[in-house]
């Protein structure tokens, strides 16, 4: 399997594809509790580890072996918040460009 990210191909070895979400279990936290961060790929690197995005925009580089596929409910979870920011984003544009019919 090969798959191009940007200009250079992706690791071949890895499994996961672009856009895929994943959860990192190394982010996840015992006390207080704290679920794993889940994020879509956006770079796969040549030692296989991957570089995942938040909903809000927060890059972090991940270790292949903390890595997992994200849940049903964990991706609902990004993608609602994902369309919450965008919701947000949309209104202060519209505000700022001078009222909500514009």
């Amino acid at each position: 399997m090969s798959e191009t990210i940007g200009r250079r191909p992706a690791c071949t070895d890895n499994p996961h594809a672009h856009g895929a979400y994943l959860a990192d279990e190394a982010t996840a936290q015992q006390v207080p509790p704290a679920s794993s961060w889940v994020g879509k790929i956006r770079q796969t690197h040549r030692d296989g580890t991957v570089l995942l995005i938040t909903p809000t925009g927060y890059v972090w580089t991940a270790a292949p072996g903390d890595l997992r596929p994200a849940t049903d409910d964990e991706r609902a979870a990004h993608d609602a918040q994902v369309l919450g920011i965008q919701r947000e984003r949309d209104a202060l544009y519209r505000q700022l460009r001078g009222g909500a019919g514009s």
